[in-house]
């Protein structure tokens, strides 16, 4: 790989390690708050909340209008103040009168969806005040935009990573230890998102030309728009595929039965960290690749990241759909434990969407987002299909296998057309001969457990051999020069001696 690349790919590690240890911070906050509410609040109760929180989730993404997604985009091609601040001045004019509109026009419809789209007036309240979440949320999530624009991990890290969980989460218990139930959470998640959007709107004040009145701001409404406007239809769809089970559980089904999906489902989602990780600096720094006309090294850099996701989420996709009541006993206990084969069939869903490699986001910044677009208004609209074929008789399940069929089918399609777009794929030879002793190694765990039934001690002491012989496998049939790298970035970001470990690296090194 020439120097040039190899700098690229460093800086894309480094930023990817942030961002792992941001979000695994998150989702570790997030997950423990979860609990709580679960277990405090039951399945019905959490299920009420759920529906809330999906709620602000859609309608927050939705008045976007992408527009956080072309910041990202639009911020690294421009040249001067002028323009950097004319994409971030335009970007708020649009999106912020619109996600108050919408914020409150849920908070005045709250009755009206509770009764006749959930069937149960006990979500009227809860609805009402997360319909004021929604304008915040949109806020924090535009100004992560900004951020990613400027490729900073760091400040994306510190608004969405640790900040809005931390408030959550202490807001939770708070309004718990009060004594206050479904809406006191939902003015935790209220209070949540307007610190981080604080959080954000203040680091954009200190590190661009946002609300420099000397830099005229060059008008981006158009761009921005004729960029964005395919991923309105786009990121509605993945709203679809990704929330649109929840809606239609709790209008087919029971809250009860959203509670149950809404324990597995996120279980399940921790297997898109790692893709999470890498897709929010790969987009732009792809960006700048293939803008600048290196092909090669961006379809290296996508096998290099493809790979890395692939081996970092196989042993926990190993745990979650093998041992899924295992699984839900230790987290959200028994009451949830009737969702395990769901659990199963989502990890299958999301094991997929990961191993993929971050396809969505390379197609998204060599510009093919009307494709992005149609790929997902098809997929979305065969999950709806599937999910009114299923919940009536599968409840939570039939909700976890239409989202699994589509998963799969909607990254087959990515993959296929990127590949014809540019050539890009994530079989490097290490992945094959990795994955095939990794798989061989899952397989041969599987079966000891199976032959001994451990008891729960006994079992996480046979994960444990079983992780540092995945580790070891990894490191000797899975390890390139350019990974070294990865070790070094270690050292100049938190500026300790890795010595030792770079040498067992280059010892192990394909």
């Amino acid at each position: 790989m020439p120097t040039d690349s190899k700098s690229v790919v460093r800086t894309l590690f480094k930023g990817g390690t942030v961002l792992f240890l941001g979000l695994f911070l998150e989702l570790g906050i997030s997950f423990l708050a979860k609990l709580v509410i679960a277990r405090v609040l039951g399945p019905v109760d959490y299920g009420v909340v759920s529906l809330g929180i999906t709620t602000t989730t859609i309608a927050s993404t939705l008045v976007l209008l992408g527009l956080d997604v072309g910041v990202g985009r639009y911020l690294p091609r421009s040249k001067t103040a002028e323009e950097r601040r004319g994409v971030l001045v335009s970007a708020f004019q649009l999106a912020v009168p619109l996600s108050i509109v919408v914020g409150i026009g849920v908070s005045l419809a709250a009755p009206v969806i509770a009764t006749d789209l959930f069937h149960d007036p006990s979500t009227e309240p809860v609805l009402r005040v997360f319909g004021l979440a929604i304008p915040l949320a949109a806020l924090m999530k535009l100004t992560i935009g900004g951020v990613q624009g400027l490729q900073r991990s760091l400040p994306k890290v510190l608004i969405r990573n640790i900040v809005n969980p931390v408030a959550r989460f202490a807001g939770i218990l708070l309004v718990l230890a009060l004594g206050f139930r479904g809406v006191g959470i939902a003015w935790a998640y209220v209070l949540s998102y307007a610190v981080a959007g604080a959080v954000g709107v203040y680091f954009l004040a200190t590190r661009t030309p946002l609300f420099e009145r000397g830099v005229r701001a060059v008008s981006m409404h158009r761009e921005l728009l004729a960029f964005s406007a395919p991923l309105v239809v786009s990121t509605t769809m993945t709203l679809v595929l990704s929330d649109i089970d929840t809606f239609m559980l709790g209008a087919l089904s029971t809250s009860g039965a959203v509670g149950i999906y809404n324990t597995v489902y996120p279980i399940a989602e921790l297997l898109t960290v790692m893709l999470a990780s890498f897709s929010f600096i790969f987009m732009p720094v792809v960006s700048e690749l293939h803008g600048e006309g290196q092909y090669e090294e961006t379809r290296r850099l996508y096998q290099v990241v493809a790979k890395w996701i692939f081996v970092l989420s196989l042993p926990l996709f190993a745990l979650l759909s093998l041992y899924p009541r295992r699984a839900i006993l230790l987290t959200f206990g028994p009451e949830y434990v009737a969702g395990a084969l769901a659990l199963s069939v989502l990890t299958i869903a999301f094991f997929t969407h990961a191993i993929a490699g971050p396809n969505s986001s390379a197609l998204t910044s060599v510009g093919r987002t009307r494709l992005i677009m149609l790929d997902n208004t098809f997929i979305a609209a065969l999950n709806v299909g599937l999910n009114l074929v299923l919940i009536p008789r599968y409840s939570y399940l039939g909700a976890a296998a239409a989202t699994a069929v589509s998963y799969v089918l909607l990254n087959l399609l990515y993959s296929y057309q990127l590949y014809r777009e540019m050539g890009a794929h994530p079989f490097s030879p290490t992945l094959v001969r990795s994955g095939a002793v990794s798989v061989a190694l899952v397989a041969g765990h599987y079966a000891l457990v199976s032959a001994l039934d451990p008891t729960l001690s006994q079992f996480v002491a046979l994960y444990a051999g079983f992780l540092l012989a995945y580790l070891l496998v990894v490191l000797r049939f899975g390890v390139e020069q350019e990974e070294v790298m990865l070790v070094l970035s270690f050292e100049e970001r938190f500026g300790v001696d890795l010595g030792p470990l770079k040498r067992l690296a280059r010892r192990f090194v394909a």
